[in-house]
């Protein structure tokens, strides 16, 4: 294993430059000295090639912080080459002979325009997009103040594409919304009673047409059928992530509050919903290690009391300090099972994508600093 200590703060700047300790960069094992980007890689992908913790790019990249969010620095085509630098591994994209000089004559020179590619996404954006277009929560108190579809001029309360509808009035002014209706509540693993936020399901894509109190909404396009009491809320902007994986800068102390869609456990490439947010922090691009606590089993003292008192020929006899069977338990050690991307964040609650995992993921699980 080729195991380097970096030692030297990165960046352009000390003052913009990520702050880093002295902190272990591990290479692969055969980590190659160069990659071509193609179409369909990911920022993922690409750090995982070249280090065994990939959120560490940024790092050996020598990224600042505005640079981690730069969403169009890599596209297929670019040229990504490892190489050392005073000892330490250093990542940077191949050039042309930048400082190669070229004597020009006048003349007349043409050359094809050239239009690049998207850059490309730090994550799949396959296995997220749903969740960036239809998906969504909603915290309790926006949501107590959403207009509601209060029916139409006719008997009807099921509406479809095309259908002019009375809402209650907007807050704002806004005209272009989402109609939802209230999924699962979330709530705070710590303090069942608190409710975090409401999964939003997609019904519909609506437009005002007439503001007032009520106003007047034509309805665009449907998943569902719309119906009286269901929620408008503003519609959100669809951009996938593009944000360079890296470590959050402050501690953060997250738990699976719930497996997106409803399953009990989840998998690689399936959504978990984090109990923190943008108020505790969290950020998009963050990756966080997931931890499973260890369960309970029978404390070894009272196992070799009982042992002893049996083989003594007197039965099951428990030790003193082992007569409560609350006393009877162990918790074995957590154990680390795999991680995940932060790609989108609310207030109080956060998306993440699980890239990797030793066993299912499940409610409860916590997440860290990787």
């Amino acid at each position: 294993m080729r195991t380097l200590i970096l030692i030297a703060a990165l960046g352009l700047s000390s003052a913009l430059s990520v702050p880093l300790q002295a902190d272990e960069i591990r290479l692969q094992e055969q980590a190659p000295e160069r990659h071509v980007v193609v179409k369909g890689d990911t920022l993922w992908d690409i750090s995982e090639k070249f280090l065994k913790d990939p959120w560490k790019w940024p790092e050996v990249w020598g990224f600042n912080k505005e640079q981690i969010k730069n969403p169009h620095l890599i596209y297929p085509g670019d040229v990504v080459l490892l190489s050392m630098e005073g000892g330490q591994p250093r990542l940077r994209l191949e050039t042309n002979s930048a400082n190669q000089i070229v004597k020009l004559s006048p003349s007349v020179r043409g050359e094809p325009i050239v239009i690049k590619e998207s850059g490309i996404p730090a994550i799949p954006v396959g296995a997220i997009a749903p969740l960036l277009s239809k998906g969504g929560v909603g915290d309790p108190a926006d949501l107590a103040k959403a207009p509601l579809i209060l029916g139409s001029s006719d008997a009807r309360v099921m509406f479809g594409p095309g259908d002019r509808v009375y809402a209650s009035k907007a807050e704002a002014d806004t005209v272009d919304w989402r109609v939802v209706r209230l999924g699962q509540a979330l709530k705070n693993p710590d303090n069942p009673k608190e409710i975090l936020a409401y999964e939003m399901i997609h019904i519909a894509d609506a437009r005002t047409e007439t503001p007032g109190d009520p106003q007047v909404v034509r309805i665009l396009r449907t998943e569902q059928e719309v119906l009286e009491r269901d929620r408008l809320v503003p519609a959100w902007k669809i951009e996938p992530p593009q944000y360079m994986p890296h470590a959050p800068g402050q501690p953060i102390q997250a738990k699976v509050v719930s497996a997106l869609g409803g399953p009990l456990y989840a998998s690689t490439w399936m959504t978990v919903v984090l109990d923190k947010g943008a108020r505790d922090g969290l950020e998009e691009g963050h990756v966080l290690a997931l931890f499973r606590a260890g369960r309970s089993v029978a404390d070894p003292k009272c196992i070799r009391a009982d042992k002893i008192a049996f083989l003594a020929g007197g039965g099951r006899g428990h030790a003193e300090d082992c007569k409560q069977d609350k006393q009877d338990k162990a918790a074995l050690p957590e154990t680390r099972n795999g991680l995940v991307f932060v790609y989108r964040v609310f207030n109080k609650v956060a998306y993440a994508l699980v890239m990797k995992s030793v066993e299912p993921v499940a409610v409860g699980d916590a997440a860290r600093n990787p």
